[in-house]
């Protein structure tokens, strides 16, 4: 009997160590290869968001022509991001949003060993467009609404050519002067009160539209007011009044304010014989957006995601 129990003791337990190490060695492996697969589920349903994101937020603009042109956009975007989207996949819940959903299969790699070939990822993204309520950049000009379209000179030009005498339509602003405010631009908000700067300001209007034009001398896009977007200098924003009236330098007679109504957009064409000339855009710019719905005519608008 203790020849038995001593042989027991002397047992050799190798072999069941590496057993052990074995079997941990392959739930390692599996735990990893799931982080693996898992991984590749993530980035590829970030990919997909930051692709629908993309698509409808540059949708959203083509809205201010129409749904077709929404999808055009749309479609292009998505593409170029690896992730197309067309048909059903996009909608139009409103006459000023778009929305784009997708599912795309993405395949696994150790995930097969159990008969799992690929998972589905979806995403959905959703924008809107609306009326600017409140943007830095603006330009100290005011515009008259009844102007809006068809005016092309934005100054006081053209009912004042010779002296410039009285107010020309620029604006007090947080700028030091009148073309620093034209280079760099304000913020303004609707519904608040702006008050006028009188006088003709040529020296500096004259240096602040040769700086703009210039600065978009090497984009072709930014050389037409139809093709010109907000990334050229040219193109700048302007407050746009209900109505210009009484106003005789910084004050306004029988009131003590001019109200923003809204911003409206303008290519830049030239500053010739005191005058400021432009033309009207459509645009669509950064921003804070009001809760309106529907699709103006004139004023400026942002764009933001929904969902």
């Amino acid at each position: 009997m203790k020849k038995l129990l001593h042989l027991i003791n002397l047992r050799d337990e190798s072999g069941g160590a590496l057993v052990f190490v074995a079997i941990f060695l392959v739930a390692l492996l599996g735990f990893a290869a799931i982080a693996i697969d898992v991984g590749r589920l993530y980035t590829e349903k970030s990919k997909l968001q930051k692709a629908l994101d993309a698509a409808v937020l540059a949708g959203a603009q083509g809205l201010r022509t129409s749904e077709t042109r929404a999808r055009e956009i749309a479609e292009t975007i998505s593409d170029e991001n690896d992730f197309k989207v067309s048909g059903s996949e996009l909608t139009f819940p409103t006459g000023d949003s778009i929305k784009a959903t997708k599912k795309v299969n993405v395949p696994m790699t150790f995930a097969k060993v159990i008969g799992i070939n690929d998972v589905p990822v979806s995403a959905t993204a959703a924008a809107k467009v609306a009326p600017l309520t409140k943007a830095s950049g603006i330009a100290p000009i005011v515009i008259d609404e009844k102007n809006i379209p068809s005016a092309t000179v934005l100054n006081c030009g053209e009912t004042n050519p010779g002296t410039l005498q009285g107010n020309c339509g620029y604006l007090q602003s947080s700028a030091s002067n009148i073309r620093e405010g034209l280079e760099n631009g304000a913020t303004y908000e609707v519904g608040k009160t702006v008050w006028t700067d009188p006088g003709g300001s040529v020296g500096q209007v004259d240096q602040a539209v040769e700086y703009l034009i210039k600065s978009d001398s090497d984009k072709p896009h930014c050389q037409s007011a139809s093709t010109a977007d907000n990334l050229c200098k040219r193109v700048i924003t302007v407050v746009v009044i209900e109505e210009w009236k009484d106003v005789n330098g910084k004050e306004v007679k029988g009131k003590s304010e001019l109200k923003v109504k809204y911003f409206a957009s303008y290519w830049l064409e030239k500053y010739e014989d005191k005058k400021l000339y432009g033309h009207f855009i459509k645009m669509i710019a950064p921003g804070e957006i009001g809760s309106g719905t529907g699709i103006g005519e004139y004023g400026l608008y942002g764009v933001k995601l929904i969902e």
